[in-house]
């Protein structure tokens, strides 16, 4: 009989670590909602206190049901989790995790401080209300959730904002809204688990909710692997069962289950899941170079039709997609554009050009909404756009998209999934196809549309990162266009490349304005600039020293002294 007890203890003790390791699992989901975005944000074990006690409070208080209890907890964190996204939107980095970690310590401050919390003493004898089929419920129903997520234009985005948050931004993507979208979809998982744990345990108290549980619970997330959806819950359940395992070395647990996390950091970053993926990927890449070689076979044929038809194209009346007037641009006292008036009408390429510092990529960014000007005027196809600067996503949404001097690609995502994100704010219902055969997702039709055109149609399932630099540049540009823009900036698409590939891109980029599109690229090739583009503008110290025709703008004597280090008009 007191063996059986024994038996029945130690199962109970093991069954007690196992529900406790599945509740915890939710608040390492919550840790992945953040850090999958690049958010680093810290609020956890704050979060999960405003869950657990607003549970016990519905519960031994207003002696409200289980469920009751636990949804009412849940939906606490998540108002919390949005109004500290509200408050602390701007922030990024170190910032936004010492002033989460700060948050996290106020409210444990609070709890000590208020008798409803029972204050430094907790309070007990809240019922065990939580059953297996609770936990193991909250659990699946977590994971399908972040998986469909994860599978959807949302999951695309949420890598884009991790990746280059200015990159998702002149995609349509608003990466404020989702951040505060997943701080408080990162609230709700602590919530529920605050108030799932309080429910399991019988009793809360504030020491419960300390530092080195979240460090124990990050440490986890990064096991498994921080931006895998089952990375989270991996990571929670292989590192309490090393725990339970390591306990026969008494005081030196904490020793062992560091050594075993520093090792998982330092040899794979991205987790266990990481591992296997990593492996499984490189098994798929090894004919990298045979494509690339077939990729440029096929298109030579192309670059030297589109020059011609380039040259012999008609002018036709054409309808102006943007004009500025008196953009001014300052940082402090550095005066980076002053008074730059320009326009550029549908299927027109426009060029601006000038030496280094003369202005021409702060220019793309004033026009594409990553900087609001400090003085000036714009009208994109009769609207005025005073409310779009300094918003690149309204600017998307409005018909620009660009391409930045320095490729911004998500390597590890492939070409499709690369251009998919193009396509953020594009409306994605069923549309009958060109054939109208049958009729199918749009999204899905412009897609393979876009990989078509640009001759990436077999390259589409390889990684962006595994792509040369010049595949990479036409990946960049194909997803500027897949939204089908008004207008197309494109901030030096050349640079780095030899002349076989600069012909390539020029060549492209002259047949996209068969379709309408208003393009204005700034180039450090001058010679090309003059041969495809149809007007020239030339910056010089943020002013505007000439515009015109390529050939009579390069003759003008402010010109060739810009270039060749004479005193240009700025200096006078």
């Amino acid at each position: 009989m007191e063996l059986n007890a024994q038996i029945l203890e130690i199962f109970g003790v093991y069954a007690f670590a196992a529900r406790s390791t599945l509740v915890l699992s939710l608040v390492a989901m919550a840790i992945y909602v953040l850090l999958n975005a690049g958010i680093f944000a810290l609020p956890h074990m704050g979060l999960m206190a405003v869950g657990s006690y607003t549970a016990t409070v519905l519960s031994l208080d207003a002696h409200l049901p289980f469920f009751v209890a636990v949804a009412g907890g849940t939906v606490a964190a998540t108002l919390c989790g949005l109004i500290l996204a509200a408050v602390l939107g701007r922030l990024n980095g170190i910032y936004l995790a010492i002033a989460t970690i700060a948050f996290s310590e106020a409210v444990s401050a609070a709890v000590l401080n208020i008798p409803l919390t029972g204050a430094a003493q907790g309070r007990v004898g809240i019922p065990r209300s939580t059953t297996d089929l609770a936990i193991v419920g909250s659990v699946a129903l977590a994971l399908v959730l972040l998986f469909a997520i994860r599978r959807s234009r949302m999951g695309l985005s949420i890598v884009a904002i991790r990746e280059d948050a200015l990159m998702a931004g002149h995609q349509g993507i608003n990466v404020v809204a989702y951040r505060i979208g997943l701080m408080a979809l990162a609230g709700f998982l602590c919530g529920l688990a605050g108030a799932l744990n309080v429910h399991l345990a019988g009793f809360v108290e504030p020491g419960f909710f300390n530092f080195g549980l979240l460090a124990h619970t990050l440490a986890n997330v990064v096991m498994g692997g921080m931006v895998y959806v089952g990375g989270a819950l991996l990571g929670t359940i292989l590192m309490s069962t090393l725990s339970q395992v390591v306990t026969v070395v008494g005081e030196y647990q904490g020793i062992v289950n560091g050594v075993i996390i520093i090792t998982v950091v330092a040899f794979a970053p991205f987790g266990l899941i990481g591992v296997v993926s990593d492996f499984l990927r490189r098994r798929k890449t090894s004919r990298g170079q045979v494509l690339d070689a077939e990729f440029n076979a096929l298109n030579n044929a192309t670059i030297k039709f589109d020059r011609l038809s380039r040259k012999n194209q008609v002018s036709e009346s054409r309808e102006t997609v943007i004009e500025l007037a008196d953009i001014s641009m300052h940082f402090g006292g550095i005066i980076a554009l002053q008074s730059v008036s320009l326009a550029c009408s549908s299927g027109e390429l426009l060029g601006v050009i000038g030496p280094n510092g003369s202005g021409k990529t702060t220019l793309l960014n004033v026009i594409s909404g990553a900087y609001k000007p400090t003085g000036g005027s714009g009208v994109l196809r009769g609207q005025a756009i005073q409310s779009l600067f300094g918003s690149p996503h309204l600017m998307s949404r409005a018909g620009i998209a660009r391409t930045f001097q320095t490729i911004r690609l998500v390597d590890d995502l492939s070409v499709r999934d690369n251009v998919t994100i193009g396509l953020h704010s594009t409306n994605g219902g069923n549309s009958v196809l060109p054939n109208g055969k049958q009729r199918q997702s749009r999204r899905i039709y412009e897609i393979e549309r876009v990989l078509q055109e640009h001759g990436l149609a077999h390259i589409a399932d390889r990684y962006a990162g595994e792509l040369s630099y010049g595949l990479r540049r036409r990946v960049e540009i194909a997803r500027a266009v897949a939204s089908r823009p008004k207008l197309l900036l494109l901030d030096e698409p050349t640079a780095g490349m030899d002349p076989q590939e600069r012909e390539d891109v020029f060549a492209r980029i002259a047949a996209l304005l068969s379709q309408g599109i208003g393009i204005i690229v700034v180039e450090h090739d001058v010679a090309m600039m003059s041969q495809y583009c149809d007007r020239l503008v030339v910056l010089d110290f943020g002013l505007v020293i000439a515009s015109g025709d390529p050939d009579s703008v390069l003759q003008q004597e402010l010109v060739i002294n810009a270039y060749v280090g004479g005193q240009g008009a700025a200096k006078r």
